[in-house]
């Protein structure tokens, strides 16, 4: 992997569905990089030990969310954002917040197949998601394309090689 020192913040926006591997895709990722890691499943929990999901719920996380991410960026870090941002619309204030502080935009879909997804979903879960297949059922037909470029990852596969890209994608902005 490249080594890696910018200057310019990054934010890292990440999307998939539940169990496409966000969440450990971060964790490789802070392997590399430092990054306040903004998580919209740990914000939820925070706030409310047993969760409704209600949109109104939802829009306090995500606002909490998008005040994290600034804060980060505003103090010169970068900021990941892992949650579903399955829409361009749950994308949205990301994509203006990265416009508004210079941030290095970098979008990273993460994806696997329904019968990966599923199984891992049934599996018990580490971390502050969660969700189920029963979740998953639910979200599988949300995704939306992209409207931003935007790096899509296999997470059945190692993820080094795109690890390796979001860090270069950085360093090209430092050019």
């Amino acid at each position: 992997m490249s080594n890696f020192a910018s200057t310019t913040p990054a934010l890292i926006l990440l999307s998939g569905l539940p169990g496409a591997g966000k969440t450990t895709f971060a964790q490789q990722l802070a392997a590399v990089l430092p990054f306040e890691h903004v998580e919209s499943d740990a914000i939820r929990r925070a706030l409310w030990p047993q969760p409704s999901y209600t949109p109104a719920e939802s829009a306090v996380v995500f606002a909490k969310a998008e005040e994290q991410a600034a804060r980060a960026l505003g103090e010169g870090r970068h900021a990941l954002v892992d949650s579903t941002n399955l829409t361009n619309q749950n994308r949205k204030r990301f994509i203006r917040l990265a416009e508004r502080t210079n941030a290095t935009l970098v979008s990273v879909r993460l994806t696997a197949p329904e019968s990966t997804i599923r199984q891992r979903l049934s599996q018990p879960r580490e971390g502050w998601s969660q969700a189920d297949n029963a979740v998953y059922e639910l979200m599988r037909g949300r995704p939306r394309p992209f409207t931003t470029p935007v790096i899509v990852v296999d997470t059945r596969f190692p993820l080094e090689p795109a690890i390796d890209l979001v860090l270069r994608m950085i360093n090209d902005q430092e050019s």
